[in-house]
């Protein structure tokens, strides 16, 4: 009984290990695309092309997903674990932004357009400076 009590409780630990190592893997994929994504809307928008600019903000916005279904506390330190909460707060943001760039530049209002990405930089920022200024102390 000790051992099937023991093996239970070691499968439940490696499970919920191994399920915070996948999703930080998930997440750190997903991060990597987000960063492949603003390369290629900044490229996109600086030569004009509309498709580009689209095609770079649904890959953005495909891939913010994680940001919602990641659970940060399970694998942050404790310091930062309610940097999720955070990260969500600012996918809403990022998401809003990507969508009224690509507005901005199907109407060729180019000024509001640079503006949306700006600010969707300041969102990425914002949240990772915020783990890496608590971590890095």
């Amino acid at each position: 009984m000790k051992i099937v009590k023991f093996l239970l409780i070691w499968a439940l630990v490696a499970t919920s290990l191994l399920g915070s190592k996948v999703e930080q893997d998930e997440l750190k994929s997903d991060m990597r695309t987000m960063l492949s994504a603003m390369e290629d809307l900044q490229r996109a928008g600086f030569y004009n092309n509309k498709k580009g600019v689209r095609e770079s903000a649904k890959k953005l916005i495909d891939n913010l997903d994680s940001l919602i279904t990641s659970d940060a506390r399970a694998y942050l330190p404790d310091a930062v674990a309610d940097a999720g909460k955070f990260a969500k707060k600012r996918e809403k943001m990022i998401k809003m932004y990507a969508n009224d760039l690509v507005e901005s530049i199907q109407n060729g209002n180019y000024d509001d357009a640079i503006e949306d990405y700006a600010q969707i930089l300041t969102q990425c920022t914002s949240c990772h400076s915020r783990i890496r200024k608590r971590v890095w102390k």
